[in-house]
């Protein structure tokens, strides 16, 4: 396994479905199961969408008259993608100092607004490396031997409505950077995230409205109880 930017990742969930993800069964969802889901800690209904400023708009008529000069500007107004629906991913939370508090020497505890930000999740949680996880899904493929492509990056967070920088959802040039932008609201769940399509055709769902990517099972990897994790202590060392 290489060790190039490994970090330790956590899953938290349903136990049945993280024994599954365990022994290489690896469940993207859809984004649009996000965007309909209601919760306000896994549910966004901005994913992958840029607000942009109402005032910035033009529509010309007929004349050559852009209509807003007689018309009020609409209140809200959002770029977003068509057809974007079945885009498939994988979210984590990034074990890092982000969300960690150095109580004695290399002793750390989890911050609260961690705990809090993640106690509806599930009851158990996954512990994975990132580099076997990217590792399992390069070497595999879909249904039709079409090679798996994929990017990750953790999660960006910004002020959705700050339209002073917009840059931040086109930080590398691609098409899908802004599908790594959250609002502020979501920031201490310390996301990091994986988007996968195939390499020549576009993924299609196989697992109800998500994709099920049988791989191997992981060779390290550690399955407990949320609570366990969260309440114990971390020992950093180096």
């Amino acid at each position: 396994m290489n060790s190039s930017n490994n970090f330790l990742i956590a899953k938290f969930g349903n136990k049945n479905h993280l024994e599954q993800l365990q022994n290489g069964n690896i469940f993207f969802n859809s984004i649009q199961a996000y965007r309909n889901d209601g919760t306000d800690y896994r549910g966004d209904s901005m994913e992958g969408k840029i607000p942009i400023n109402p005032t910035d708009i033009k529509i010309f008529n007929s004349e050559g008259k852009n209509i807003f000069e007689t018309l009020p500007y609409p209140d809200i107004a959002i770029e977003s993608i068509l057809d974007d629906e079945n885009l498939m991913m994988f979210c984590a939370a990034m074990i890092n100092i982000e969300i960690l508090d150095n109580v004695k020497n290399n002793k750390w505890h989890f911050k609260d607004i961690f705990k809090s930000s993640i106690k509806d999740f599930g009851d158990y949680v996954l512990l994975l490396w990132s580099t076997e996880l990217l590792d399992h899904i390069k070497s595999s493929t879909d249904l039709n031997k079409q090679k798996i492509v994929y990017d990750s990056r953790p999660i960006l967070y910004r002020n959705l409505y700050d339209f002073d920088n917009t840059e931040e959802y086109r930080t590398t040039g691609s098409w899908i950077d802004r599908y790594f932008v959250k609002g502020l609201s979501y920031k201490n769940q310390n996301e990091w995230r994986i988007i996968i399509d195939g390499e020549k055709e576009p993924l299609k769902a196989n697992c109800g409205n998500g994709f099920l990517l049988q791989t191997s099972p992981f060779k390290y990897s550690t399955l407990m109880k949320t609570t366990e994790l969260l309440n114990g202590e971390i020992e950093i060392k180096n």
